[in-house]
């Protein structure tokens, strides 16, 4: 177990130790290799050129009145021009001809003082010879200029040796990169895994699955410290979830239960209150106020408990719909059917339509039951908020893949800022949609999680004109099933 900087820094160490013995080892290669080709006389040594020089003034020399330009061609097929540059020149040091144009001897003088001297031009070396008759008596200079290297002695080889000197130039720099890539991409492999177990469990927990456990085989000890603290912490939130879920759990069972204990009182209530009203026996009117205070507030708490029960099982996790093939206009043409009497009882007109976007289709699946329950919820709603002579408009769109339905009422609307809270859990409108019945709060929320169940969506917004509007579309659960 290390820290990361010291791991860094090994590894920077064995990076550059690598690099420098595997350079020096190709260098080594290189350089027997080199050796080797020399010995087979397969390159020129640096000296090639420079050798030559005693022959080519003895050459020189052997010519007749080699002063004159005549003679240039006769030397230029003597003398290697690809390495060797010459010059004639008279004892003034003015040049007759030649293919070096740079004066280097400008005087009589010079002629005398410079001849068999080395003149450094940069990597070049110049030098004059003495060309005599054959009575040794001075006539001027023969001057060569050549360069002291492999490379200038293999002109034809020059590609070559300038690729390899690269090369062999480049060579540490190569193997810094390779040695960088391999360790780092090893060193990079080892540090993925902690983090890949640290990704894992993260997806893991988001879809609440805190049953795992994760390995902490990391030598690098700021992962190991990272991943022990991620392991307490997913042990320290499955211990909290589980304790919340097991509260939840007890309070979805408690509201069940309360609710079906409470029921059976109440409808026995109920019904004693309904069956004193519907006897024979003449009751005062107070009495008569009274039980129907009771049967109307029994009706009440009745409908709460309903609404209680939905809740629990809607937000149980096993809640599952029970689909079936069903005919979606028959289904709404029974339910138009059943509001159209409510609202004739609160003198409310009740506009419907239905509408296929491509011709009737084959059977929609859905849970009909659910549907049902959803539309009763937002028709009271409605129905809660209309004044007499008000109008709900219903208006039904069949599609293949979807069904949708918008429906409006002519009431007071929604405020602006409970726009957001409609369908959340107990929460009921202000003064502007208030009623004196006293309900939940439940079943717009009810409607909601019955909407998403079937994939669908389920909105509520005022109409430019007044009035609420729900907007509701299920999707066909057939793929799903």
């Amino acid at each position: 177990m290390q820290h990361l900087r010291k791991q860094l820094s090994r590894h920077f160490y064995r990076i550059m130790l690598f690099s420098i013995l595997a350079t020096i080892l190709t260098w080594v290669i290189g350089l027997l290799l080199f050796q080797l080709i020399y010995q087979n006389k397969t390159l020129n040594p640096a000296n090639y050129y420079e050798s030559q020089i005693p022959e080519l003034v003895e050459f020189v020399n052997e010519q007749e009145d080699v002063l004159n330009p005549d003679n240039q061609a006769v030397l230029e097929e003597r003398i290697p021009l690809e390495g060797i540059d010459y010059q004639i020149v008279d004892t003034d040091g003015v040049m007759q001809y030649g293919s070096m144009q740079d004066r280097y001897i400008a005087s009589r003088e010079d002629v005398l003082t410079e001849l068999n001297n080395n003149i450094y031009d940069g990597d070049q070396i110049v030098i004059y010879y003495p060309i005599t008759d054959n009575e040794q008596h001075l006539q001027g200079a023969v001057g060569f200029r050549y360069e002291l290297s492999v490379m200038s002695s293999n002109a034809e080889s020059q590609p070559v040796l300038l690729s390899l000197f690269i090369f062999f130039l480049l060579v540490p720099f190569v193997y810094i990169y390779l040695f960088t890539y391999t360790i780092g991409k090893r060193w990079a492999k080892r540090m993925e895994e902690p983090f890949n177990e640290i990704i894992t469990g993260a997806r893991k927990i988001e879809n609440q699955d805190l049953n795992f456990t994760i390995r902490n085989n990391s030598n690098i000890k700021e992962l190991h410290q990272l991943i022990a603290a991620f392991d307490k912490m997913k042990t320290a939130l499955k211990e909290a979830l589980e304790k919340q879920w097991s509260l939840e759990e007890d309070r979805r069972e408690m509201v069940a239960a309360v609710a079906h204990d409470l029921k059976t009182p109440l409808t026995i209530i109920q019904g004693h209150a309904e069956g004193i009203l519907e006897s024979n026996q003449e009751l005062i009117e107070r009495n008569r106020q009274y039980i129907e205070t009771i049967i109307f507030n029994c009706q009440r708490s009745i409908r709460l408990i309903q609404e209680l029960n939905d809740v629990s099982s809607y937000e149980k996790t096993e809640f599952h719909l029970e689909v079936e093939p069903t005919d979606v206009e028959a289904l709404i043409q029974s339910k138009i059917k059943e509001y159209q009497q409510l609202c004739d009882t609160q003198e409310i007109r009740l506009q419907t339509s239905i509408h296929y976007s491509d011709g009737k289709h084959d059977l929609f699946y859905l849970d009909s039951f659910r549907i049902n329950q959803m539309l009763d919820n937002i028709l009271t709603n409605c129905l809660r908020y209309t004044p007499e002579q008000g109008v709900i408009t219903w208006d039904t769109y069949i599609a293949e893949e979807e069904l949708k339905i918008v429906i409006m009422d002519s009431g007071p609307g929604f405020s602006k800022q409970n726009k957001k809270q409609l369908f959340k859990k107990f929460f009921r409108e202000d003064k502007a949609r208030n009623s004196a019945d006293g309900h939940s709060g439940l079943g717009l929320f009810i409607a909601k999680v019955i909407v998403e169940k079937h994939q669908g969506e389920i909105s509520a917004d005022n109409h430019p004109e007044g009035g609420a509007v729900f907007t509701v579309i299920i999707r066909n659960v057939k793929s799903k099933m």
